[in-house]
């Protein structure tokens, strides 16, 4: 008789064990079925993984390069003008960008300055750095803190240097002919330390011509700076070539007008340096650096009637002379005569300075050889110079100084007053409000105190600085900054 069949119940429990084997194996394959549904048909969600560090990502390479840029323009790796504050996405479809090159160097920086911000999102939080140069507030991204013979301007991007370099600031009482050699090498350090999103540009006087190195703002590219280091190489170099014949000839010139809209005043003619301030404000800057020998603050023109009295009183001086018995063309043939040898005297005194490797005489006049300093420095020097009266003297032996020209002053001083007009008239009819900050380079033993008082408020009243520089103390800051 044959064993009776198990009943259902038996049956589905002695199945048990292969059942949750069974439903284990198709919770697992639901699973990886969702995940390779996921990455296949919804799509690679992106990732943020770090590359290795045998083969750096295109985003490494990307920041590497942008604080590379800053550096070799000027900046240091802690304070690129470029912002490295980016996420780069490792994505299939994220931007692509080639191997960037390597740029030449132009010179050390000393700007510094970093920022750090924090950014919230919709889709979470993000952190970043941003190398930006200068100060920073309120995680904006700021303007290049820029240091110029001790002034520091906060807020600096567009950039003009304003320059006298007339012969007279390189008379002894300033410092002599190495005093502007200084002058040169900060400017050139501070333009090569700029970064290529700033622009800049020189204008140079001299009381008879302005020059520019461009047209107009330049922008800070090696290509720009390696121009200029060239540029401003030969100027005040030479004692062959001073003031402005040292200038390249390509140099373009800047004439001083009245345009009707700027609405200047029709009889105010300002001095050099002011119309060289002008020739810097056309251009929109931001910033202005003015270094000056003095602050004359130009002329006023006589009327018309005026001038013509002035004529008439000259031309009856004249005569007058002549009716004493002077021998007028006589006399200012011997003075002038003097005056050719005591140039040729003291050029070939300068001559043999340069042969011992000194430093030669500057003189913006001949007439200055004649003061009580300068023939002491002649003669500390080994030489000495006299002015030959010979044929030009009156009965007592004295020189006639006498001036016989027919010319008349069509002009007289004018007031400070009507230099900080003239500025402010630039301003606010060129819609800009540069920073002025103005150098005035003096002797220890100048008086300067009037022009002091102006300078400073003229640099006030224009948002800027006054400073006063002596060549003892570029040397100091020069020392400093090395």
């Amino acid at each position: 008789m044959s064993a009776p069949r198990p009943n259902l119940y038996r049956r589905v429990t002695a199945s048990v064990p292969l059942l949750v084997t069974v439903a284990v194996h198709v919770v697992l394959i639901a699973i990886a079925g969702y995940f390779v549904v996921s990455e296949q048909i919804i799509g690679k969600k992106k990732s943020f993984d770090a590359a290795t560090a045998s083969e750096p990502s295109v985003a490494q390479k990307q920041v590497e390069h942008r604080l590379q840029v800053a550096r070799k323009a000027g900046g240091s790796s802690s304070s690129s003008p470029v912002s490295a504050a980016r996420i780069f996405s490792t994505a299939d479809n994220a931007l692509q960008m080639p191997a960037m090159p390597d740029l030449p160097s132009v010179g050390a920086s000393s700007l510094s300055g970093m920022g750090f911000g924090a950014g919230l999102g919709a889709m979470g939080t993000g952190t970043g750095y941003n190398t930006g140069l200068g100060s920073r507030s309120l995680g904006g991204s700021g303007f290049m803190s820029m240091s110029f013979l001790g002034v520091t301007n906060q807020r600096a991007s567009k950039v003009v240097f304003v320059v006298d370099i007339s012969p007279g600031l390189m008379d002894i009482r300033k410092g002599g002919f190495r005093a502007f050699e200084i002058l040169r090498t900060e400017i050139s350090r501070l333009i090569s330390t700029l970064p290529p999103a700033n622009s800049f540009n020189v204008v140079l006087f001299d009381g008879q011509s302005i020059r520019l190195f461009a047209k107009e703002l330049t922008p800070a590219t090696v290509a720009s700076k390696t121009e200029f280091f060239e540029w401003i190489k030969p100027i005040n170099a030479s004692l062959s070539s001073l003031g402005g014949s040292s200038i390249p000839g390509h140099a373009p010139r800047w004439t001083f007008s009245r345009p009707e809209k700027l609405k200047l005043d029709p009889e105010y003619g300002p001095a050099s340096w002011i119309q060289s301030i002008q020739a810097a404000l056309e251009q929109q800057p931001d910033t202005v650096f003015v270094i000056t020998g003095g602050g004359a603050a130009g002329q006023i023109r006589y009327s018309d009637e005026n001038i013509a009295r002035r004529r008439e009183q000259r031309a009856k001086q004249l005569e007058e002379i002549k009716a004493s018995g002077l021998d007028v063309a006589g006399i200012s043939a011997a003075r002038g005569k003097a005056f050719a040898k005591l140039r040729a005297e003291f050029d070939a005194i300068n001559k043999k300075l340069v042969a011992q490797k000194k430093d030669p005489f500057v003189i913006q006049d001949i007439r200055r050889v004649l003061a009580a300093d300068f023939q002491a420095a002649l003669k500390k020097a080994g030489f000495s110079l006299s002015l030959d009266t010979t044929g030009w003297t009156d009965k007592k032996g004295e020189p006639i100084w006498t001036d016989f020209s027919t010319n008349v002053a069509t002009s007289h001083n004018a007031e400070f007053t009507d230099v900080i007009g003239h500025v402010s008239r630039l301003q606010y009819a060129l819609k800009n409000r540069a920073s002025l900050n103005i150098f005035l380079f003096t002797g220890p033993a100048e008086k300067t105190e009037a022009s002091e008082k102006n300078l400073s408020t003229l640099s006030s009243k224009n948002g800027g600085k006054f400073n006063l520089i002596t060549t003892k103390r570029l040397e100091e800051l020069t020392r400093k900054e090395s």
